[in-house]
């Protein structure tokens, strides 16, 4: 199962242990939202590819 993390902001150190629990043994990738111009169309794409979406605030 190959998991996608979307971060509003830079991670706390809670929702950092939250991701490794819920990534634990599965493929992950993550996308941050807090950059000058997020790529959005590629944000899409990983979507599309990823089986589970999780965004954090």
């Amino acid at each position: 199962m190959k998991i996608l993390h979307v971060y509003r902001s830079a991670p706390v150190d809670d929702v950092q242990k939250l991701v490794e629990i819920v990534s634990e043994g599965r493929e992950t990738e993550s996308f941050d939202l807090n950059v000058e111009s997020p790529d959005y169309d590629k944000l899409v794409d990983m979507v599309w590819d990823a089986d589970q979406t999780i965004c954090w605030w």
